[in-house]
């Protein structure tokens, strides 16, 4: 693990431990870059975060401080409500907010999520998202070849 990585981790990791625990926390967020405009190319070689990327970031940012949100520990669920107006796949939104409230300390990692759901909605602009506990794992549905 490289040192700017560990930083990041023990930073997510400070994040998380200032939050309360919540059974349930539901946020607006402004919404989200695709996942395919998260990065751009480094001079020199690599890639780094792109300019509308880190101004989502920091927007979110933002808009996450106002609604002072508690954390979900352990393994969870989330739920994406997307605004039909914005022309994007729902999938491609999934990672970007999933790696932001990680990053928030909202969750503490998003490899824990036990089942996501996406939905359009049209009640609002923004993102609509619910993280609450996982009851427990998800059982595979019956296949009938």
């Amino acid at each position: 693990m490289t040192s700017a990585a560990r930083l990041r981790a023990a930073t997510t990791l400070a994040a998380f431990n200032q939050r309360q625990d919540a059974e349930r926390v539901v946020l607006r967020l402004p919404v989200p870059v695709s996942v395919n405009d998260m990065h751009a190319p480094r001079k020199g070689g690599g890639i780094r975060r792109s300019d509308p990327y880190k101004d989502w970031l920091r927007d979110a940012g933002w808009r996450l401080a106002e609604q002072r949100p508690g954390r979900i520990s352990g393994r969870y669920v989330l739920h994406l409500g997307l605004p039909r107006e914005r022309n994007f796949d729902l999938d491609n939104l999934l990672k970007v907010t999933s790696d932001f409230l990680q990053i928030h300390g909202v969750i503490r990692n998003d490899r824990a999520a036990e089942h996501i759901g996406l939905w359009w909605q049209d009640e609002t602009s923004e993102v609509v998202v619910v993280v609450a506990p996982a009851a427990g794992p998800i059982s595979m549905p019956e296949v009938n070849a």
